[in-house]
């Protein structure tokens, strides 16, 4: 099915997309399809947004004492972010996307699993 998404949407979709990859049936099947074909439309999306956490961003140490960039939330800089990406997060592109029955989740995913991925599913 085509769809038209914002970029900040099909960033969500993928995380909704996440808990499924490591099923070994068809939904697993559906959700890692639909993760390449959504973070494929995302590769202009990402850089810019990892050019502005570059830009906005504070160094700071992870757990394993290496150097990261970071915004915190509620900081200034947080809000400079915000305001710079909003545009391009608004973006809207046209998604080839698979879908999988509602049948093909029964015995596989729990009821928020489903609710999660309704978007991807038909009858």
């Amino acid at each position: 099915m085509k769809r038209m998404l914002k970029n900040q949407q099909m960033v969500e979709m993928i995380g909704q997309l996440q808990p499924l990859l490591s099923q070994r049936n068809k939904i697993g099947y559906v959700a890692a399809r639909n993760t390449r074909m959504l973070s494929d439309q995302l590769v202009e999306f990402e850089q810019v947004r990892r050019d502005l956490i570059e830009q906005y961003g504070t160094d700071t140490e992870d757990e394993n004492g290496a150097t990261i960039k970071m915004i915190k939330f509620g900081t200034p800089e947080f809000r400079s972010f915000c305001d710079a990406i909003e545009p391009f997060a608004a973006i809207e592109h046209e998604v080839e996307l698979m879908t999988a029955k509602y049948d093909d989740t029964i015995g596989c995913l729990s009821g928020e699993e489903i609710l999660a991925i309704d978007w991807m599913l038909e009858d």
